[in-house]
C-alpha cells in the first residue's frame, strides 16, 4: 500500500512535453498527429497520457517543437523534510535508475514550507541512494530527477530525454546566432508547411530552417541521430525502439515533395549550412546556393518565403539595417507577392516594414530576446 498522502502509478503513463513559452499549442497539435492524449497546454508544455514506454519513445522520437519529454514519478504530501524523505525514499525510483547511475537533481519551490532548494535536493539524493542501495554520485551521463514543490504538494518528475530535443545532431557548423531547431521547426508547422509548396529561405545562415523544412518534408523524424535518456533505464526495450526506427524509415517521403532553396551572402555561411545539410543525410532534397535576397526569383507560382532577419541587438552591433529591411519589404510585397512570406523578428523590426501587411502568428524568445513569427498572407501586397 502507498503511503498516506502518497501517490504512484502502477505504469509511466503520465508525461509532460516541456516547450519553449509561446509553442505549446504547436506541441499540442503534434501530439495529436502522434495519436496520443494531450491535455489542454499549460505555460510551458503540454501533458499527456502515455499508453507505457512506447509512446514516450515516440514523443522522443517525433516532437520537433518540444525542449524534452518528463514522466511523472508520483506526487506526494510533505511540509518537512523528515517527512519529505519518508515519502521519497517509497517511490519506484528501480523503473528508471540503476545503482551507481549519477543524478542531477533540481528543484523549485514557491509558497511551501520547504523553501529551501539546495536541502530539498539534498533529501532526495539520499532517498534516491537509501532506495536503490548505491550511491546516485557515479560516472557516465546523469539521469535527471525534477521535484516542483507549490504549497505541501511535490510532483516528481524523470527526464526520458537526456540533452534538449532542439539537438538533433546535425548542427555542429554554425553560423552567427544561429536559431534552435525546435524554434524552426514550430515556425514552419505553424506555416503550415507540409512539403507540398516549394520553400525559400532568403538568409540561410548555418541551414536550420531549410533542413528543418526537409525533415518535415521527407516526413522524417528529428530524433534519429541521437541518444536519449530513457536508453540508460534499467528496463530499455531496444526491440521497441528500433521496430519505431524502422516504421519511420518506411513511412519517409524520399521523393514527391517539393523544391527547398536556402541563399546566403556569407560564403561561410554557406560552407556551414551545407556541412549541416550532409550530417542531415538529406542529399538533394535541399539545394543552399550562396547569392543576394534582392536578386531572388520565385521557383513557382506559390510557396513560403521565410528568414530570419539579422537585427542590431542578436548581432550584436550597432548597424543601420534600415535599407535592408526594406529590400526584404520589396522582395516580399514584389517577386514574392502571391507567396506566403514569414519574417522571425522583434516587433521593433517589423514596425519598419510599415507596407507590408504582416501579423503576428507565435511569440517566444529567441537569445533572450522576445521574437515574433510574422506572416504575409499571399496576394497581400503594398
Amino acid at each position: 500500500m502507498p503511503a498516506k498522502g502518497l501517490i504512484m502509478k502502477d505504469s509511466p503513463r503520465d508525461c509532460f512535453a516541456v516547450t519553449p513559452p509561446g509553442l505549446e499549442a504547436i506541441c499540442f497539435q503534434e501530439l495529436v498527429g502522434l495519436g496520443l492524449c494531450p491535455q489542454e497546454p499549460v505555460k510551458g508544455g503540454v501533458g499527456f497520457t502515455s499508453g507505457g514506454v512506447r509512446d514516450i519513445y515516440l514523443a522522443n522520437l517525433w516532437l520537433r517543437s518540444a525542449n524534452r519529454i518528463l514522466v511523472r514519478l508520483g506526487s506526494l504530501t510533505a511540509r518537512d523534510f523528515p517527512t519529505l524523505f519518508q515519502r521519497l525514499v517509497r517511490l519506484p525510483w528501480g523503473r528508471y535508475i540503476k545503482p551507481g547511475t549519477a543524478c542531477d537533481v533540481r528543484a523549485a519551490s514557491q509558497r511551501s514550507r520547504l523553501s529551501h532548494t539546495g536541502r530539498i535536493v539534498e533529501v532526495c539524493r539520499e532517498a534516491i541512494s537509501t532506495a536503490l542501495g548505491s550511491s546516485v554520485v557515479g560516472a557516465g551521463p546523469a539521469q535527471m530527477v525534477l521535484l516542483r514543490i507549490s504549497g505541501d504538494h511535490v510532483v516528481i518528475s524523470i527526464d526520458s530525454s537526456g540533452e534538449h530535443l532542439h539537438r538533433r545532431g546535425y548542427r555542429q557548423a554554425r553560423s552567427a546566432a544561429p536559431l534552435r531547431e525546435n524554434l524552426a521547426a514550430a515556425a514552419l508547422l505553424a506555416c503550415g508547411y507540409d512539403g507540398s509548396m516549394p520553400l525559400v529561405d532568403m538568409m540561410t545562415g548555418s541551414g536550420t530552417f531549410v533542413i528543418e523544412a526537409g525533415l518535415i518534408a521527407a516526413n522524417r523524424p528529428p530524433g534519429t541521430r541521437r541518444d536519449f535518456s530513457f536508453m540508460r533505464w534499467p528496463k530499455y526495450r531496444e526491440h521497441l525502439w528500433r521496430q519505431l526506427l524502422i516504421a519511420a524509415k518506411e513511412g519517409e517521403r524520399c521523393c514527391g515533395h517539393a523544391a527547398i532553396y536556402g541563399v546566403d551572402t556569407n560564403p561561410r555561411a554557406i560552407l556551414a549550412a551545407r556541412a549541416n545539410l550532409e550530417r542531415a543525410d538529406l542529399g538533394p532534397a535541399v539545394e543552399i546556393n550562396e547569392g543576394k535576397l534582392q536578386e531572388l526569383v520565385p521557383p513557382g507560382d506559390c510557396g513560403l518565403l521565410i528568414g530570419n532577419p539579422p537585427y542590431g541587438a542578436r548581432l550584436g552591433g550597432s548597424t543601420d539595417l534600415r535599407l535592408f529591411y526594406r529590400d526584404i519589404e520589396h522582395l516580399c510585397g514584389g517577386a514574392f507577392a502571391r507567396w506566403k512570406c514569414a519574417l522571425l523578428c522583434p516587433e521593433t523590426v517589423a514596425v519598419q516594414m510599415k507596407k507590408l501587411h504582416i501579423k503576428p502568428l507565435l511569440g517566444f524568445s529567441h537569445g533572450g530576446i522576445r521574437v515574433f513569427l510574422y506572416i504575409k498572407e499571399p496576394g497581400e501586397s503594398p
